[in-house]
Order: structure tokens, then C-alpha cells, then sequence
């Protein structure tokens, strides 16, 4: 079954970033479906128009995002009647809504509205609870299309409150289950010569299609099956099958799968071990902080938090030996581990984690580059430091920076 997405807005061509296709993908897999197709078109009606034509001929459901609203350059109801040959009906109810959606603002409705009152022929109109543009379901004999808004904040709740109970009549009894592996700080390809006899194997048996996917991403590897069929419990012990062999090969190296994140991790290793966890940061600015209150519950672990971004504030807070920074600089292992052992003491942690170096693009000297980030781990049994080099712009190897020392956590709390 062939599903496709076309997104609408010559924003998403230049300056926009597109989050819809990721929202519509996780949507349609919540009820067995999946996305084989996305296309970005701009704000042109030829080509809205060719590629409506397009996907109408090789796929059963075809979605679209974006170009429903009032203004001269939303062009998607206008093309689809054209495509369709289906002439566009004035609905008094929906403009009544749509009024009523502005009156609740205590705003007049601008003339211009007025055209997000027009639905194709035979269409079903799906309630807007949060904007104006309505979307709109067309049946097409053997073939869906379905028109939904573009800002998220309006999509989404069409998407579970209209579009999923829609698919689901028509497709009850498709199952697809994915399930993503995460690996940190490996390269791509040690991974995937590892995983070559899982992925080779033949996994396709009777009813089943299996698909393996392997992405990397910020110094993640993510290692992706999904498995498709008409059977949910063969559907769902394949996936598991897949996951038990994949765990066998990478061990620990795996820290998580699907949506659990290396700081989620961690958080529930120190819960079980119910140990606490306080951070010193230089060049990632608070980002290690940020990451690990992001997680619901940190305050369960996470004791405090302190940006030395200046040797003074290091010598202050953490009490560095002004000696060592002056031999040794502030990226220095040395200092990493005086910062680590100085957060550990004053917030009387269990754990003390420690990050300084050189995001760039300056700063850096010869012996020390853009990238240089030094680590260290303190705890009352003793600490460790190491030192790695990250390539990308400053906020990559902030991310990438934060990511290292997590995962250098993570692994001393398995032990």
C-alpha cells in the first residue's frame, strides 16, 4: 500500500523547518500504517497541481499539509478542484464556525475568510478546534485524498480526532510495529558490519514484510526495524525476535530504544541505584543542565547545576587550583576532574560530572582545536577524565559534547 504526504508552502523551500511529516509518520504508525512517500511543493499552481496528479496515480491515500488558509498564496483547494474536477460549495455552517472562531478572540473576521467557507464537492469537512482552515476528506473510488491545515498546533488534533478513526475503518486489520536502537559514539559503519548477519537474515516470513534502517545523527547510531502485517501478534514477535538478536550483538553499547534518550537513561539508572547527580559546565553553557531537567522527575536525582565559564568562576565555585589552571589551562583533564571533584564536594552529590573545552569557532591554539573537549566523573569512590575531539559548528559540538558525558555516566553506573 502506497501512503503519501505532500506539504505545501515555499517557506519549507527556504527558511522554514518542516515538522509535519515527522507528526503525520508517528500518526499513521499508531494504527499499523506507514508513510512511503513525502513531497515539499511551493506556493505555484501548476506545480500544486502536477503534483496532486502525480501521487493521485500511484498511491491509495494521499495526504497534504498547508495551503488551506485565506491569504493569495494558499492554493490547495483551488488545485484540488481543478485536478478533481470538482467544483468548490459555499458553506454557510463553516463560515458560521469560522466567524465564531474569531469572535471568541474578540476580533471582526477579515473579508478574506471568507474563502476557507468553500469545500470540494462531496467532501467531508474536518472541524478546525484550534484555527480556520478547516481540512477536508475526498473519497475517490479506490483512492483517499485527504487535506489537512499546515501550522502543527491545528494538524495534530485533526489528525487524532478526524483522520485516524477515518483510516482505521478502512484498514482495520494492518499491523506495522517499529522499533529503533540507540547506540552512542560508534561509527556508522562498525555498526553496521556488526549487524550484517541479523539484517541478512531472512526475516520475511508468510504475511510479514520486515524493513531494517540504520541512521546516524549527532554521534547517535539509530538502528530501525519495522514489520508490517495482517497478523499483530506475529507482527509484534518478529520485532521482538529482531530486538533479542540485536542485543546479543551490541550488549550496553545499546543505551536505549524508540523514545528513550541518553539523558532519560540515565535519570532512571540513578533512580534505581537512588544515587544523585550535580553538573559543572563550561563550553556546553548549561546544556548537560537543560537536558537532564527536560526529563520529568529529574528533581527525584538531580541536585544542582553551575555555569564556571571564566577560570574566576571556577576558582570560585568548585574551588581549581589556580596553580593547575595556569599550567595545565582550563580545557585540560586536570581541570576537568578538579571541576568534577569540586561540584561533587560542595553539593554533597553522589555523582559530580564535569565539561570544559573549545566549541569554537575560536579560541583554540595549537595544541588545543576547536572541538577539544576534556571530561571528568567524580564520586566518592574515585574519578575519571578523557579527552575527545568533535568536528561540526559550536552548537553541534555543544550537543555533541553533552551527549559524551552522559554516556560516560551511563556506563559507570552499569558497573
Amino acid at each position: 500500500m502506497h501512503i503519501e504526504l505532500i506539504c505545501f508552502g515555499s517557506e519549507l523551500l527556504r527558511d522554514k523547518t518542516n515538522t509535519n511529516v515527522q507528526l503525520i509518520a508517528e500518526h499513521l504508525l499508531s494504527i499499523g500504517l506507514s508513510l512511503t512517500r513525502d513531497t515539499t511543493v511551493g506556493d505555484d499552481q501548476k506545480e500544486v497541481e502536477a503534483c496532486l496528479k502525480e501521487a493521485l496515480k500511484r498511491s491509495q491515500i494521499v495526504l497534504t499539509c498547508g495551503g488551506l488558509g485565506p491569504t493569495f498564496d494558499d492554493l490547495t483547494r483551488e488545485a484540488v478542484s481543478k485536478v478533481l474536477n470538482k467544483p468548490l460549495l459555499y458553506s454557510k455552517e463553516i463560515l458560521k464556525k469560522i466567524e465564531q472562531r474569531f469572535q471568541s478572540v474578540g476580533i471582526s473576521m477579515p473579508e478574506e475568510n471568507n474563502r476557507q467557507a468553500y469545500v470540494l464537492q462531496g467532501a467531508k469537512a474536518l472541524l478546525n478546534k484550534v484555527g480556520t482552515a478547516p481540512g477536508q476528506i475526498i473519497t475517490l473510488k479506490n483512492r483517499h485524498l485527504i487535506l489537512l491545515p499546515g501550522p502543527p498546533q491545528e494538524l495534530y488534533p485533526m489528525m487524532e480526532e478526524e483522520v485516524l478513526p477515518y483510516l482505521k475503518k478502512i484498514f482495520p486489520s494492518f499491523f506495522v510495529k517499529t522499533s529503533v536502537l540507540h547506540i552512542f559514539g560508534k561509527p556508522e559503519s562498525e555498526i553496521d558490519e556488526k549487524i550484517k548477519p541479523v539484517v541478512e537474515k531472512n526475516w520475511n516470513k508468510t504475511g510479514l514484510k520486515v524493513i531494517f534502517g540504520i541512521l546516524a545523527h549527532y554521534s547517535i547510531i539509530d538502528v530501525k526495524v519495522t514489520v508490517e502485517g495482517k497478523n499483530k501478534n506475529a507482527v509484534e514477535d518478529c520485532v521482538l525476535e529482531i530486538e533479542k538478536e540485536f542485543y546479543k550483538i551490541l550488549g550496553d553499547e545499546l543505551y536505549g530504544k524508540n523514545k528513550e534518550t541518553l539523558e532519560s537513561v540515565v535519570g532512571q539508572l540513578l533512580k534505581k541505584r537512588g544515587q544523585t547527580l550535580a553538573v559543572a559546565e563550561s563550553c556546553t553553557g548549561g546544556f548537560i543542565a537543560n537536558k537532564i531537567t527536560n526529563i520529568a522527575g529529574s528533581s527525584a536525582y538531580f541536585k544542582e547545576g553551575v555555569v564556571t565559564y571564566s577560570d574566576e568562576s571556577k576558582i570560585k565555585w568548585l574551588g581549581v587550583n589556580q596553580k593547575t589552571l595556569k599550567n595545565f589551562g582550563a580545557v585540560s583533564e586536570p581541570i576537568a576532574k578538579q571541576m568534577a571533584q569540586g561540584i561533587l564536594r560542595k553539593s554533597d552529590s553522589d555523582w559530580g560530572i564535569s565539561i570544559t573545552g573549545i566549541a569554537g569557532p575560536t579560541g583554540a591554539t595549537k595544541l588545543k582545536p576547536v572541538g577539544m573537549v576534556c571530561f571528568g566523573i567524580a564520586s566518592k569512590n574515585g574519578s575519571l577524565t578523557c579527552t575527545k575531539i568533535f568536528h561540526g559548528t559550536r552548537l553541534e559540538i555543544k550537543e555533541k559534547s553533552a551527549l559524551m558525558i552522559l554516556e560516560l555516566l551511563r556506563k559507570q553506573l552499569l558497573k
